[in-house]
């Protein structure tokens, strides 16, 4: 039998705000995985009702990108999780009770400085004005994009990539569909797509949820569970060429979601991917605790998202290669043991130029 100390250091955990964070997520993977079904059936209800006839523009949309998905049950998987987690946003707001004493916008979750309820001033760490941010966003992302494309351009000299537009790889292999590669167009779409995504990603990672953890605990502590959840949630992308025997069960959601689950047993995907992500989520939440800002890990997180769209628009993957080199290099730009290396050796490079101004001098 627990000791009444135990007992209430147990209840203490279980009504962290960090706890409520680990629940928030399960709920969403649950809720998703439930109505994902759902959503499917509504789908293909919608494509069979509007095919070939003259309806409502948003509903014309929906109906035809729909018919797309016909048998793409993964994407409705995706989008259920999408929906789970913002209809249960809210309620863990309140939960939280972020912004309940003020109606003040900067003491909202939306603004960029931490609302003050969930900031400890002798434990937490709240976001402050950063002077040198812009230059910090700019070496972020050039250090970022720079190693991520340089490590791309070895991959592809090695024959482990080919060009889109190349015959064959530098090894050989044949390539089996040879395209035009419109720089222009990946460059625009990459460098806009890139820094939509990490600003959204660094104000709710970097900005609310590290906040809430600095408050539970201890800068390392915090980072790395923080890590942890920033790549478990984006492992958790259906494998390619998963599919369910019926999208239309009920338990459908939940047998895409064991098959999900099933990477991180592979020794493979779990070293080649989850590494690579859980890396990627230390150097962005140090970058973040090292100058109290977000300037710097928006920069970086752009910088990756930025190469690895470039690289995946022009590049394609050479297949069939020996099992030692699917350790090194997976299928893209943030898979295996080698960029997992450029993620460390960026890592480096970022505690050396943020590392604190008294230890800089002495140097």
């Amino acid at each position: 039998m627990l000791k009444d100390g135990k007992i209430v250091a147990v209840v203490r955990h279980l009504h962290s705000d960090v706890s409520k964070i680990f629940l928030y997520v399960a709920a969403s993977i649950a809720l998703g995985a439930a109505i994902s079904p759902w959503l499917y059936n509504l789908g293909m209800g919608l494509a069979e009702v509007t095919e070939g006839k003259e309806t409502n523009g948003l509903i014309s949309w929906l109906g035809t990108h729909a018919r797309n998905a016909k048998d793409n049950f993964p994407r409705y998987f995706d989008r259920s999780l999408l929906l789970a987690a913002v209809a249960l946003l809210f309620p863990l707001l309140s939960w939280l009770k972020i912004g309940r004493e003020s109606g003040r916008h900067r003491d909202t979750p939306w603004s960029l400085r931490l609302p003050d309820a969930v900031v400890a001033m002798d434990r937490g760490q709240p976001l402050r004005r950063n002077p040198d941010g812009l230059r910090q966003g700019a070496i972020g992302f050039l250090f970022a994009a720079g190693l991520l494309l340089a490590a791309g351009w070895l991959m592809v000299q090695a024959g482990l990539f080919m060009w889109r537009d190349a015959a064959a790889s530098t090894s050989g292999v044949h390539n089996p569909a040879v395209v035009d590669i419109e720089w222009w167009k990946a460059l625009r779409k990459s460098f806009s797509s890139a820094f939509v995504v990490a600003t959204i990603e660094e104000v709710f990672f970097r900005g609310v949820l590290l906040g809430i953890f600095l408050r539970a605990m201890k800068p390392g502590p915090a980072i790395a569970a923080l890590s942890f959840l920033f790549a478990f949630v984006h492992f958790l992308e259906p494998p390619a060429g998963s599919s369910v025997p019926d999208p239309e069960a009920m338990n459908a959601g939940f047998i895409l979601l064991g098959q999900i689950f099933s990477r991180f047993a592979d020794p493979m995907s779990f070293s080649g991917r989850f590494m690579v992500l859980a890396s990627v989520g230390v150097v962005l939440a140090m970058a973040r605790w090292r100058t109290g800002s977000l300037w710097l890990p928006i920069g970086l997180h752009a910088g990756w998202v930025f190469a690895y769209g470039i690289f995946k628009a022009v590049t394609w993957p050479v297949a069939n290669l020996p099992e030692m080199a699917r350790w090194l290099v997976g299928v893209s730009l943030l898979e295996g043991l080698f960029p997992l290396t450029m993620m460390v050796i960026t890592g480096l490079l970022v505690a050396f130029l943020t590392r604190p101004r008294d230890e800089a001098e002495r140097a």
